[in-house]
């Protein structure tokens, strides 16, 4: 990926719905390039997909939170499962350091949100745990539930 690829994300991450015309305008390069550089991309797997961010996903779960796990051992593979087969656990990420799993959580409110975070601490093999609410997202594919709020009015 060159510098114009970068560019291109970036504007993508910021509003997928753009037409190639306005990516093209903003890059200062043709219609051709823009639409070219994007199926390049889809096609090495540098994107792997466009989405939508719905308005229940603030609405209907918006205590959201970054949980950092330590696990036991081998315990990996069946932290992993128990933890895929909770709901509230939207995404999982395995990183270096001191914590093995980085966990996405959202739920529809805290008391909701205290009895996940209770059925991870109980799952065998999680040794330890530290959790960080979400409070507003100054970046990102999504907006907080507050700026959407001002953004619909």
């Amino acid at each position: 990926m060159d510098d114009l690829d970068l560019r291109l994300i970036a504007l993508l991450r910021h509003d997928g719905r753009r037409s190639v015309s306005d990516l093209a305008s903003d890059l200062k390069v043709t219609r051709a390039t823009v639409r070219a550089r994007m199926e390049k991309l889809v096609e090495t797997g540098e994107i792997l997909g466009f989405t939508a961010v719905l308005r229940d996903d603030w609405r209907d779960l918006p205590i959201r939170a970054v949980t950092l796990v330590v696990v036991d051992g081998r315990n990996t593979d069946p932290a992993i499962r128990a933890l895929s087969a909770m709901a509230e656990v939207r995404a999982i990420h395995s990183t270096n350091g001191k914590w093995d799993l980085v966990l996405d959580v959202a739920t529809r409110d805290l008391s909701a949100f205290d009895d996940a975070l209770n059925r991870i601490r109980l799952i065998d093999g999680i040794a330890a745990t530290e959790t960080n609410l979400l409070l507003t997202t100054r970046k990102g594919p999504a907006v907080s539930p507050s700026e959407f709020k001002r953004e619909t009015g």
